[in-house]
């Protein structure tokens, strides 16, 4: 798989932290436009890594023939948690707290929606972890360290995050 295909940029090197332009329905994203290729192929990793997810407590069963067939989540939202893994990975690249600015309150969003099942809640909790880990390898071999730019750039990021703590509707297969 290859994110270079969604043009993985700094904030403030390349402009695209969309904080001050974005509608008030979007969310801030560190990333360009997601290629859709990866945007499917991050949904199979989900469907078929679905068991390491938490289904109330215990690991969440295997996909079933359904999932197999129409993935677990609808498109426009992977992409978005795909976005926030994303973000995530910037953020635990310049040593900032990933979890408590950027994660919890994803899934604390996602929960209180009343969007999701608890498998699609646990869907969201791999597609991030998905997202985080390659966007990660990929920080690292394109951009090497931190600097204060992109780590100023990620502050502003993760502030932006905060006024998307409530879902206004629910994303659409």
């Amino acid at each position: 798989m290859t994110f270079r295909k969604s043009r993985l940029c700094v904030a403030l090197i390349a402009g695209c932290l969309l904080s001050g332009t974005v509608l008030a329905a979007e969310e801030p994203s560190m990333i360009e436009e997601i290629d859709p290729d990866v945007v499917k192929e991050v949904s199979d990793l989900v469907v078929a890594n679905i068991q390491v997810g938490d289904c109330g407590g215990s690991p969440c069963a295997p996909a079933n023939a359904i999932e197999k067939i129409d993935g677990m989540l609808p498109r426009d939202m992977t992409q978005q948690v795909i976005s926030r893994g994303a973000g995530s990975a910037f953020a635990e690249f310049c040593e900032l707290d990933w979890g408590n600015q950027s994660y919890l309150p994803l899934m604390e969003r996602e929960r209180n929606s009343g969007c999701w099942s608890e498998r699609q809640v646990a869907a969201i909790s791999v597609t991030h972890g998905i997202a985080m880990g390659l966007y990660r390898n990929t920080l690292k071999t394109e951009i090497g360290e931190c600097t204060a730019a992109v780590k100023s750039a990620v502050e502003q990021y993760l502030l932006s995050l905060r006024n998307f703590t409530k879902r206004a509707d629910c994303p659409r297969w």
